[in-house]
Order: structure tokens, then sequence, then C-alpha cells
């Protein structure tokens, strides 16, 4: 308990959706046991965004890039679609355990409730997880059913994409350190766009010279 003689004093500061305490003592005095389980929660959401970036944001893509570039045309790689398994697998195991603590974050404070960052997090995990059928599925490739399936699984994941980016971006927003976040971020989009952007060109020359 902090008393008054003890020259110690418990601010509450808001910042955006985030809930500080911030306690001042005395030198020499010991910290209130409270400030470690204060700090938790900022722990969580670092977590949450780390996760979420590295899962959804970089992983995602970057299986999309060798479904589209790799398995055929204009670079034929044998090995496509186990690496191409690998990226989505292991964007989907980040991207939840960054949701559900994401959905932990929600439920437990009233100060970080983030309406449109959770609904579109639902969205995404909801769709994400019906992506992840192909690895369960014993259809044959020349099936009518399964040709449909992979023109949806190819439009799903790239209206993924886009609400990832705009996801990513929402819950950026609302970081306490939004402008680090932001162009880390920025960095990451800006290289899976050159390499895009080189490969369609690359596939593009490719295309005219057939």
């Amino acid at each position: 308990m902090v008393t008054q003689d003890q020259d110690s004093r418990v601010e509450t500061v808001f910042e955006g959706t985030e809930e500080y305490q911030i306690q001042k003592t005395s030198p020499g005095l010991r910290p209130w046991k409270g400030q470690r389980v204060l700090h938790r929660p900022l722990h969580l959401r670092n977590m949450h965004g780390i996760l979420s970036i590295l899962g959804w944001g970089f992983l995602f893509p970057v299986g999309v890039i060798i479904a589209r570039y790799f398995k055929k045309f204009p670079l034929k790689c044998k090995e496509w679609y186990p690496l191409h398994i690998l990226c989505q697998s292991s964007a989907y195991i980040l991207g939840m355990v960054g949701w559900g603590i994401g959905i932990w974050l929600g439920n437990s404070s009233k100060h970080y409730t983030l309406r449109t960052h959770r609904i579109l997090g639902i969205i995404i995990f909801t769709f994400g997880t019906i992506q992840m059928f192909p690895l369960c599925m014993q259809t044959k490739r020349e099936d009518l059913y399964c040709r449909c399936w992979e023109i949806y699984h190819h439009l799903m994941g790239y209206a993924l994409i886009a609400l990832i980016v705009v996801n990513i971006f929402e819950g950026i927003s609302h970081q306490s350190h939004e402008e680090k976040w932001r162009w880390v971020y920025v960095g990451i989009l800006g290289i899976l766009a050159l390499i895009s952007a080189a490969l369609e060109i690359f596939r593009w020359i490719k295309s005219r010279d057939k």
C-alpha cells in the first residue's frame, strides 16, 4: 500500500485507448508490486502486433507470391507447393496466436476494445481458417468442385491480403509508438511490393516472348 508518508503517488495517464499507471516514489523505496502487472498488457500488445505482422502481414503474402510466380509461369519450381503450404501454415499459426492475444486483451480491458480492428481481425481469422481447408482436401485436381474451389481460394487470398493491410494499419494507429510501428510495416510492404513488381514484369516479358 502506498501512503502519503512515503511521499509517493500514483498517476493515471490516458494516451489514446491506453491506460498507464505511473508510480513516483522517493529514492530507495521499493516499487509498488502492481507496477509489474500494469506492464503486462503493454507487453501483450507488442506481442500481438509482432505476431500479427510477421504471420498475416509477411508470411501470408509471401505464400501468395510463391503460388503465383513459382508454380508454372514465369518461374517453375518443383518445391513450390511445399513452400506455399509452409508459409501459409506458419502464417496461420502465428496469426492465430496473435489474434487470440488480441481477443483476450479486448475482453480483459474496457480501454482496449478497438471495435473496427476487432471485427476485421475476426473476419480475417475466419476466412483464413477456410483458406487452410486444402490441406485436408483429398479431391482430385480434375474435379469441377476442386476447380471452383481453386478460383475461390485465389480470389479470397488476394482479398485477405487487402483486409490484412488495412487491419494492421488500423491496429498500429492505436499503438503507443505508432510512428515506429508504421515505418517498420511500410518497409515490409515496400519489400514485398518490389519483389511482386519485379516478378510481374518478368512474367509480362516472358508472356510476350511466347
